[in-house]
């Protein structure tokens, strides 16, 4: 339990879980606003004084955990065979994606398809006489699908009484 408190570098008389650190650092350097402290490139949990920067980074712990990663990546584009390299190149070539080759059909066109529907569509964004000439049309297409679809016979429900 010990190990996982942590002192606040604004205030030393606080002591913090390590998993509530990051919050009080927040709130810490709101209520501290003269006291201006550097963040670790490393780690920014780190605060350092502004002079104590260059030393930090020479022995911060965090470096080593940073360098070990680069390094371990280093390490496995180097081990990587010429035929290797050839061989990702060629694939990275083909990989150029063009959706738009493996669909041969058009895309979806809600306007053509509800103009279709007995369904009243509303205009956006039009002036007063676009939109009055808009719902002329509008009322004009609804009476000819109404038309076409008043011979059809619709499905009725048993029991229903239709009027």
């Amino acid at each position: 339990m010990a190990d996982d408190l942590v002192t606040c570098p604004y205030n030393i008389a606080h002591t913090i879980q390590r998993r509530r650190f990051d919050n009080h650092l927040m709130k810490c350097e709101k209520q501290y606003p003269l006291m201006k402290l550097e963040t670790c490139f490393f780690n920014t949990t780190h605060r350092i004084k502004q002079g104590e920067m260059e030393i930090h980074l020479r022995t911060c712990s965090d470096k080593a955990k940073h360098d070990a990663q680069a390094l371990h990546i280093k390490v496995q584009t180097v081990t990587m065979t010429k035929a290797e390299i050839e061989d990702h190149k060629s694939d990275n070539e083909d990989d150029e994606e063009d959706w738009g080759k493996s669909c041969a059909m058009s895309g979806y066109d809600p306007n053509a398809n509800i103009a279709q529907k007995n369904v009243l569509r509303t205009l956006q964004n039009a002036t007063p006489s676009e939109r009055k000439a808009f719902r002329k049309e509008e009322k004009e297409r609804l009476e000819r699908i109404r038309s076409t679809t008043a011979g059809e016979s619709k499905p009725k429900i048993p029991g229903m009484n239709y009027a």
